[in-house]
């Protein structure tokens, strides 16, 4: 018996290595593609809570509401009740930091006007805009 032969694998976990390469390879591939749809300044951060102006120009949205739908549909998921035998609560809008009214509201807030739009969770929301905004903020803010 030849010392090269008793080092080789067998046929069939040939192939199942030759496999399982591959596989991994195109999981590492489209890792990889998925990664890179977002593209963000080199050394710069990416926030989740914030729709830049680029994002929304990229997306052609012509209003607020349909910039969240888009970008981060997230923003408009219903956080549950927030008191008893209330309904499910939606996050309030506020635009340049004054209340505005609720997700409704969007609908009528030119995209063209927006500079950023950030999500606030209910407990940064309390603490910058008060009680009644338990399921958090929408907010807007418009270029000056």
């Amino acid at each position: 018996m030849d010392d090269r032969s008793a080092t080789r694998l067998p046929a069939r976990s040939a192939r199942s290595v030759r496999a399982f390469v591959v596989v991994a390879l195109t999981a590492l591939a489209a890792s990889a593609t998925t990664a890179c749809v977002r593209h963000a300044e080199p050394g710069a951060l990416y926030d989740a809570s914030v729709i830049t102006q680029d994002e929304i120009d990229s997306a052609h949205a012509v209003t607020a509401l349909e910039a969240v739908r888009k970008l981060r549909p997230m923003f408009l998921v219903s956080r549950g009740q927030v008191e008893f035998g209330s309904p499910n609560a939606l996050p309030n809008v506020y635009v340049d930091n004054q209340y505005y009214g609720d997700v409704t509201t969007l609908q009528g807030i030119s995209a063209a006007s927006i500079e950023t739009i950030k999500f606030y969770t209910a407990s940064e929301a309390q603490y910058k805009f008060g009680r009644g905004n338990a399921a958090g903020v929408i907010g807007i803010f418009t270029k000056h």
